[in-house]
């Protein structure tokens, strides 16, 4: 089932589908609900139920002045929950999609059975994120010209060219307001003093060749958090569900597999 829902007066796209257990795939800053599509078919194929959804000002979901702030989009995802009768959830999330995966695990845990961030971070001490090199040269030049500036330094330098194309294509889609406010909003994310009130099973991936959330980053994560599992995938840059999904299917869902059955057990 794919559509709209409207909630904290902003049009969300999204799509539910499969029965079972849910499982809520986030997607990352520029990106779409369009970038989880194999791992999403992958969990329904399994018995799971899957959400995806398009923040505010991403993909096909509405793009208002206002509310581009991890909080808000916390929000935006709670409420989405609510308005679709969903109770309990596995939480994936990616990049900046990842922030929002932690920041609701922090606020709602009561709601998280499972938590799994993939090359994502808990703050950004040492300005390492690409999207702030971006934001930061946007200030003196065009967006588009800031963006595909650092656009390359996302990927190894094995990633196909066709993957790359297809990557960019869909992060032009995203409109430049929304997402110089999102870096700005989040380069004050902080959650790493947290990190050890999560306490249900987490798996934290990160890759080999990612510059902007670097494989320190994913350790420093799994080390914080008291349940942790820790995967490193091999040749592949910031992006492993396009990049590298073969890997990262089998490592989701093992870890959903292994979470929901320790629970009915």
């Amino acid at each position: 089932m794919s559509g709209f829902i409207s909630v904290n007066d902003v049009r969300l796209a999204y799509t539910l589908s499969g029965q079972g257990t849910c499982v809520v795939l986030l997607h990352g800053w520029m990106c779409n609900q369009s970038f989880w599509s194999e791992q999403s078919e992958l969990l329904v194929s399994h018995g799971y139920q899957c959400l995806t959804l398009d923040f505010r000002g991403h993909g096909r979901s509405e793009v208002p002045t206002a509310g581009y702030s991890i909080k808000q989009l916390v929000s935006d995802l709670r409420e989405v929950l609510k308005s679709l009768a969903i109770d309990q959830v596995v939480l994936i999330g990616h990049s900046m999609g990842g922030m929002v995966a932690q920041q609701f695990s922090l606020e709602h845990g009561e709601q998280v059975i499972g938590l799994v961030l993939v090359t994502t971070i808990a703050a950004d001490r040492d300005n390492r994120l690409i999207s702030r090199r971006i934001e930061k040269d946007s200030r003196e030049t065009s967006f588009s010209i800031a963006f595909h500036r650092h656009f390359e330094s996302w990927f190894s330098s094995n990633t196909r060219e066709g993957v790359r194309n297809r990557v960019k294509a869909q992060m032009l889609l995203t409109p430049a307001d929304p997402s110089l406010a999102l870096v700005r909003s989040y380069g004050c994310f902080d959650q790493t003093d947290r990190l050890g009130e999560i306490r249900f099973p987490t798996l934290v991936i990160g890759t080999a060749f990612d510059h902007s959330t670097p494989a320190s980053q994913s350790r420093e994560l799994a080390e914080r958090i008291s349940k942790a599992q820790l995967v490193l995938i091999e040749d592949c840059g910031h992006f492993p569900m396009v990049e590298n999904p073969e890997r990262l299917n089998q490592k989701l869902l093992s870890f959903v597999q292994e979470t929901t059955r320790s629970r009915r057990d």
